[in-house]
């Protein structure tokens, strides 16, 4: 069995054996992994929230920031490996607000501890 056969397995059962957030897009690629998931939800909180789903999916978890170099844009994603061992990334887009990232130049990526995604799941929550 080619690899892109086996990436297509291992991201269909993984989304067939979870209640997953909608996606957007799912990008499999045989030259390159990990599989890329991009979320069809809006706002920090949504956000947050689909990305915490998906961590209670993944093992080896983190999460990183990356501010686009428009400097309108974030994204957030956790990056971890299904139960098989298929790296996966997922991420969303959320539209940068100083009081929420201070300390995120334009074109900045940062490593960022998974548990911010707790804090910015419940409405009103800032500071990374």
């Amino acid at each position: 069995m080619n690899r892109l056969m086996i990436f297509l397995d291992a991201i269909r059962d993984h989304l067939d054996s979870h209640q997953l957030p909608p996606a957007a897009s799912v990008d499999v690629n045989a030259w390159s992994s990990p599989i890329t998931v991009q979320l069809d939800v809006d706002g920090l909180t949504a956000v947050a929230r689909a990305l915490l789903v998906w961590t209670q999916t993944l093992e080896d978890v983190s999460a990183r920031l990356w501010r686009l170099v428009d400097g309108r844009w974030v994204h957030l994603s956790i990056s971890g490996r299904t139960p098989c061992g298929i790296p996966v990334v997922v991420f969303g887009v959320v539209r940068f607000e100083p009081s929420t990232f201070p300390d995120l130049p334009a074109g900045a990526k940062q490593d960022m501890p998974v548990y911010l995604l707790r804090g910015w799941s419940t409405p009103g929550e800032v500071a990374a």
